[in-house]
């Protein structure tokens, strides 16, 4: 999941080359990695490729300051999406 969520972010998120390699834990809020439109770009990705859906209530930078607290994030929603499923 981090190797998925980095790549995507590295390869079509980040403009300034100085900042790769991307660590997990470097924050994308302060680096200016993630704005508000990469952040619905983000979304829209990590929507299409985990089959979660993120509520307007869980747009907060805490939930994407970086690739750990995303990850952080998808894995807290996995029993509700195999609950919708179940």
């Amino acid at each position: 999941m981090k190797t998925v969520i980095n790549d995507y972010i590295s390869s079509e998120l980040i403009r300034d080359p100085e900042l790769l390699p991307l660590a997990d834990d470097t924050s994308l809020l302060d680096s200016g990695i993630l704005d508000s439109l990469s952040l619905l770009q983000l979304v829209v990705f990590l929507e299409e490729r985990f089959g979660i859906t993120v509520g307007d209530a869980d747009l907060l930078p805490e939930n994407f300051a970086s690739v750990d607290t995303i990850c952080a994030y998808l894995r807290a929603r996995e029993p509700e999406k195999q609950a919708a499923h179940g």
